[in-house]
């Protein structure tokens, strides 16, 4: 099952770096425009100009922003702003923010690096599709800079809570690194080396497959690179640092995991008309339309608590198409769902709530096929559950569909088939943070053990 192994990270350095917050950065694909160029202006070592640097006009084969970003990361090395960490380290790493009732929540888990493994192996499984523009993408950042800047982010079942209890003793002193994003999240970061702990590490996720959480263009991308350095060298005995990838390691039974909804905007489909569209939708799904206020607080807290409610009856999904009225949609019967899939298909992938909406409304009643679907065309996600409405409300969008959150229990069912969700099925919050550790592929050199 999984192999890990520590690293010596690549950290910033606290002598030239007094304010660790303004060169952390969220993960590349939640970037916007807007925020890079914020990310850009609070420090000229941001680790944004490694992992999102900005295009030009004149952009080429030999100058572009991953050779930017290559000389940017080898410049910091040897002005010494990232530096790397004499032993080979796990890093316990923290994040704490508010839950829903305003207390503080902990997710706990740490970070190493892990044996790349083919999906055909059953090691690694994944639960959603990729794109083939971002992978490409960060394969070219990989191949210009040799190095993982952000972690992927894994799960393994351990009801025990065996990590949680054993990093007790090291979690009572300071951390090494404490840090707030933009979200208020506090991430803490504690460097362990000591054998006896590491071993029982081992020992734990040996016998464990992982469960991407987020970061499946990353993992396929350091799968790419592993095999594009084996190309080049056919003597590879697979301790090289590239056959491993850094990754974060949490425990789905950790009281601190959440997983947030991504709700669907409908866009540039020509002749919606919402009325034939809901008759249509009567043959499978109970609706009941409801008058709110769309501009208040009150209004859509109300939907979303009712479409949680409504949820842990059933299959529910919420339609918004302006003017204030809300369709709450609840399927008859799960059953019709099987149209749609191979009979192997397994039952946590069809029942999907994203699969229900997908499928049986986007495809089969908005004509958006899957392939459209893949590349997002007429289809916009967002995950804060207030913008739709101001959205739609505007006029750019036609229609919104609200969404509950992905269950783990399905997204473990899922991924143990060996399925893939459609896109944006979860959203794990919150989003690790990157700039904390880098790990750098550094040629000539293997994983301990």
């Amino acid at each position: 099952m999984a192999k890990i192994s520590p690293f010596r990270a690549l950290r910033y350095n606290p002598k030239k770096i007094d304010k660790p917050a303004n060169v952390m950065a969220p993960p590349y694909d939640v970037i916007s425009p807007e925020m890079q160029e914020n990310l850009y202006q609070r420090s000229p070592w941001n680790v944004v100009r490694l992992i999102l640097g900005k295009t030009n006009e004149n952009d080429g084969d030999n100058d572009n922003r991953y050779s930017r970003a290559a000389a940017e990361f080898t410049a910091w090395q040897k002005e010494e702003v990232l530096q790397r960490d004499e032993r080979p380290s796990l890093y316990l790493y923290d994040q704490e923010y508010p839950g829903p009732d305003g207390q503080p929540v902990v997710r706990k888990g740490f970070m190493a690096l892990t044996r790349l493994e083919d999906f055909s192996s059953g090691v690694v499984k994944p639960h959603e599709k990729t794109l083939s523009g971002p992978k490409t993408d960060r394969l070219n950042l990989t191949k210009a800079c040799k190095a993982n800047f952000s972690p992927i982010f894994s799960l393994y079942s351990d009801p025990c809570c065996v990590l949680e209890t054993l990093t007790r003793h090291e979690k009572a002193h300071p951390p090494a690194l404490e840090v707030a994003d933009d979200d208020g999240v506090l991430h803490r970061l504690w460097p362990i080396s000591e054998p006896a702990l590491l071993d029982k590490a081992y020992d734990l996720l040996e016998s464990k497959p992982l469960f991407i959480a987020d970061g499946h263009h990353r993992y396929e991308t350091a799968l790419n690179y592993r095999n594009y350095r084996r190309e080049q060298d056919p003597d590879f005995t697979g301790r090289e640092l590239y056959n491993y990838v850094l990754m974060y390691f949490a425990n789905m039974e950790d009281q601190g995991m959440t997983i947030f909804p991504t709700h669907r905007l409908i866009h540039g489909l020509a002749d919606v008309d919402v009325e034939s569209l809901l008759s249509a939708l009567k043959e499978h799904f109970e609706i009941r339309s409801e008058n709110v206020d769309p501009t208040s607080t009150e209004g859509r807290t109300h939907v979303r608590e009712t479409l949680q409610r409504e949820g842990e009856k059933g299959h529910s999904l919420v339609c918004y198409a302006g003017k204030g009225i809300v369709y709450y949609l609840g399927l008859r019967d799960e059953a019709i769902m099987d149209r749609y899939f191979p009979t192997s298909a397994p039952k946590a992938l069809r029942t999907l709530d994203v699969s229900i909406l997908h499928r049986l409304i986007l495809e089969e009643h908005l004509g958006i096929t899957l392939e459209a679907q893949e590349k997002q065309t007429h289809l916009k996600y967002v995950k804060n559950f207030d913008d739709p409405f101001t959205m739609v409300d505007s006029g750019d969008y036609q229609l919104a569909f609200l969404m509950n959150a992905t269950k783990m229990s399905e997204v473990r069912d899922v991924a143990n088939a060996g399925e893939k969700m459609p896109q944006k099925s979860t959203y794990f919050y919150p989003k690790l943070l990157t700039g904390l550790v880098i790990n750098s592929i550094a040629d000539g050199e293997s994983v301990e053990g």
